[in-house]
C-alpha cells in the first residue's frame, strides 16, 4: 500500500515571516507541521528544531533492536512510542538552544505529526495544530486543540462558533519548549481507501471552517490541487497567520 501525500507552507497575507515547519516523507511514512512561537529568528527555529529532531528519532528507531534515549512506554503501540520520545526529545532540543541563545526564550512549538505503517497511522499532537480525518461521510477533527477556548468550549463556556471569534483563541495551553510538563496526545487510527488525513496549522483551519475544507478537498482533482486551493482560501480570508497544510491519502491502486 502506497502513501501520497502532498503539503505547501505560506507566509499569509500579515506576517513577515514564516515560523512554520513542515515535513511530508513518505518514505519514512512521516508527516508533521509544526507553528512556532515567539517571533522572528525565533519560532522558525523553533518549528525547524521539531521537524528535524522528529525525522531523526523516526529514521533511528525503523528497526526496534536499539537502546532508548527515554523511557519506553508500554501502553502504546511502538509508533506511538517514537512519536512520544520525538516530541519529549524536541522539547529538550528547545529548550537546549534557549541555553545557548538566550535572546530566543521566548520560543516553542506546537505540532501534530502523522506516522503511516501501511493503512495504520499513529498521530501526536501537542498545541493548536490540528489533524483531521475526510472522507465521503465529511470531516471529523480527530486532535483536541491545547487551547484556551477549547477548554472553554469542553467546560460548556463557549459554543465552537464563539470560540473562532474570541480574542483569546490563539491563546495556548501546551508547547513544546516552553517549559513545564508536557500533555502529548497519543492515538492510532486506520485509513480506509479514500480517506483522507489533513495535518495543518491554525493560520489554516482559523480562516476556514470545517465544512469548507471538506468541499474543497472533496472538489479537487488531487492531493496537491486540494492543499494550493486550501492555502489560497485562507489568504483570501484574510491570511492572518502563516498558513501550512499537509494532505495523504492511500494509493487505491496499489491498496
Amino acid at each position: 500500500m502506497r502513501i501520497q501525500a502532498a503539503g505547501k507552507t505560506d507566509v499569509g497575507c500579515v506576517r513577515k515571516h514564516n515560523e512554520d515547519s513542515f515535513l511530508a516523507d513518505e518514505g519514512l511514512g512521516l508527516f508533521v507541521v509544526a507553528d512556532g512561537l515567539g517571533g522572528h529568528a525565533a519560532g522558525e527555529v523553533a518549528s525547524q528544531i521539531v521537524v528535524e529532531t522528529i525525522a531523526r528519532f523516526v529514521g533511528e528507531t525503523l528497526e526496534k533492536d536499539r537502546t532508548w534515549p527515554l523511557e519506553y512506554n508500554p501502553s502504546l503501540s511502538y509508533d506511538g512510542n517514537r512519536l512520544r520520545v520525538a516530541l519529549m526529545l524536541s522539547d529538550q532540543a528547545i529548550a537546549e538552544d534557549i541555553r545557548r541563545n538566550p535572546e530566543r526564550e521566548t520560543m516553542g512549538s506546537t505540532v501534530v505529526a502523522g506516522l503511516f505503517h501501511g493503512a495504520k497511522v499513529t498521530l501526536a499532537h501537542v498545541g493548536d495544530s490540528r489533524a483531521y480525518l475526510l472522507n465521503a461521510e465529511g470531516i471529523h477533527q480527530v486532535t483536541r486543540d491545547h487551547s484556551w477556548v477549547a477548554e472553554q468550549v469542553a467546560n460548556g463556556i463557549l459554543t465552537p462558533s464563539e470560540a473562532r471569534v474570541h480574542p483569546f483563541r490563539n491563546v495556548i495551553t501546551q508547547a513544546l519548549g516552553n517549559g513545564g510538563e508536557l500533555d502529548i496526545e497519543i492515538q492510532d487510527l486506520e485509513l480506509g481507501k479514500t480517506d483522507r488525513l489533513l495535518l495543518c496549522s491554525d493560520g489554516l483551519s482559523g480562516m476556514i471552517g470545517d465544512k469548507q475544507i471538506w468541499d474543497i478537498v472533496e472538489q479537487s482533482n488531487d492531493l496537491q490541487t486540494a492543499v494550493e486551493s486550501l492555502v489560497f482560501i485562507a489568504r483570501e480570508h484574510g491570511g492572518e497567520d502563516n498558513i501550512t497544510a499537509i494532505l495523504v491519502g492511500l494509493d487505491a491502486e496499489d491498496s
